[in-house]
């Protein structure tokens, strides 16, 4: 399976890094740990393709070979004779790495996560939804397909990378989502939230992230109604979702001058502005 990843964007590096650089990107970025709920597997997938990458660029054989894939890459993407040609002379231990055609990396099905992961990190979000999801579909169906046959040896071939995989799909809903917010797209990042939440739920996982994602859809609920009541009036249906939304906020709050704690965040002074100033009632 081909990543686009390149070894300088796996450290965090530009072209022209220093040797003092490199070696300060990769300390930093073995000790940055992903989040808690990861497998060991997972960390390890991780800190494989950070060393890769280290052990290619500290070399400065290996480093010069590269970079000349990578320029060329770079700069002249269509003419790629050259770039051949310097595959073919560079040590054995660089060739499993790297896509001449979209400089690139080959990984195993055991390094998938660990490219989703450091791709997390890059802040690829919809990136890793176009890779894991793909993966998370394959699963699903070779499951569907194994029922009744041997069901138990495919739930333990998946057990050792699929629910990491879930997990970085869903926090790539998440942090979309929570992007898309800051943006003023609330109904798109709702829609990324729930995509995330719906897979968590689905797979019985991580229900502290669950509670992560609800969290932050409560909070986006009352944009949400702005959003969808300030359409025009021919959009009948999202209108009538953001008048749902709304009652439903009422019914958690108790009604408009209800205390109940509808967790949106807003004190009662911002929730009657929220209600005289934008939302029809």
């Amino acid at each position: 399976m081909r990543i686009p990843l390149d070894y300088y964007r796996i450290l965090g590096l530009p072209l022209a890094a220093s040797e003092e650089q490199l070696r300060q990107a990769y300390s930093d970025r073995i000790v940055q740990l992903p989040r808690r709920e990861y497998s060991q597997a997972a960390i390890s997938s991780r800190k494989q393709l950070i060393e890769e990458a280290y052990v290619v660029l500290s070399d400065p054989k290996q480093r010069s070979t590269y970079d000349h894939l990578y320029l060329a890459h770079a700069y002249d993407p269509d003419n790629l004779a050259a770039a051949a040609v310097a595959k073919e002379n560079r040590p054995e231990s660089t060739k499993r790495g790297s896509d001449i055609q979209s400089l690139g990396i080959d990984i195993t099905q055991d390094e998938l996560v660990g490219a989703l992961l450091i791709l997390q990190e890059l802040g690829e979000y919809e990136l890793v939804l176009k890779l894991g999801r793909p993966y998370l579909v394959n699963k699903n169906g070779a499951t569907s397909a194994r029922k009744g046959n041997n069901l138990a040896d495919e739930e333990i071939h998946q057990s050792a990378e699929h629910p990491d995989v879930v997990l970085t799909v869903a926090l790539a809903c998440l942090e979309l989502g929570r992007e898309q917010w800051q943006q003023g797209h609330y109904e798109n990042a709702a829609i990324s939230l729930e995509t995330g939440q719906e897979l968590l739920v689905r797979e019985g996982l991580f229900s502290s992230v669950q509670a992560e994602i609800q969290a932050d859809l409560y909070k986006l609920r009352p944009y949400r109604i702005l959003e969808l009541l300030a359409l025009p009036q021919e959009k009948t249906a999202e209108r009538n979702q953001g008048l749902e939304l709304l009652q439903n906020l009422l019914e958690d709050r108790g009604g408009i001058d209800g205390t109940n704690n509808d967790d949106s965040g807003l004190n009662i002074d911002d929730f009657l502005r929220f209600i005289q100033q934008y939302a029809p009632i």
